[in-house]
């Protein structure tokens, strides 16, 4: 799936439906474009389909460029759901933390550093007893 011709054709989408003047035919102009129309992309009964195509083209990219995210366990700190030691979040650049087995949970940066802080809180606390 070439990268340009997926960005084009959703390009093209929002440019048509929006009446728009086209962008050039460069990567950052089009995902500008896209970009800055994602909140009535996401009203778009295909925004199904251009979750998948752009999910795919990111995908595709971090591994021809080996930046591929790696699930990496957040060590001592517990699930709230299931009290499992079962948190990971995929490093570099996610914050949001997941549990591996229960797949409702889903935890984004605030609450992860609080998790964090009860976890250290409660460590601190055990070592002056």
């Amino acid at each position: 799936m070439p990268l340009l011709a997926v960005l084009e054709s959703w390009c093209d989408v929002v440019t048509d439906a929006r009446g728009l003047h086209p962008v050039k035919r460069h990567v950052t102009a089009m995902t500008t474009r896209l970009t800055a129309h994602l909140p009535w992309i996401f009203e778009q009964g295909f925004v199904k389909e251009f979750f998948e195509e752009i999910h795919d083209l990111v995908r595709t990219c971090q591994k021809i460029t080996l930046t591929e995210p790696r699930r990496e366990l957040l060590r001592g700190v517990t699930c709230p759901s299931c009290d499992g030691l079962t948190l990971v979040r995929h490093h570099p650049g996610d914050w949001a933390a997941e549990c591996t087995l229960c797949p409702s949970v889903r935890l984004d940066e605030q609450d992860y550093q609080q998790l964090v802080q009860q976890a250290y809180q409660a460590v601190s606390a055990v070592g002056q007893v």
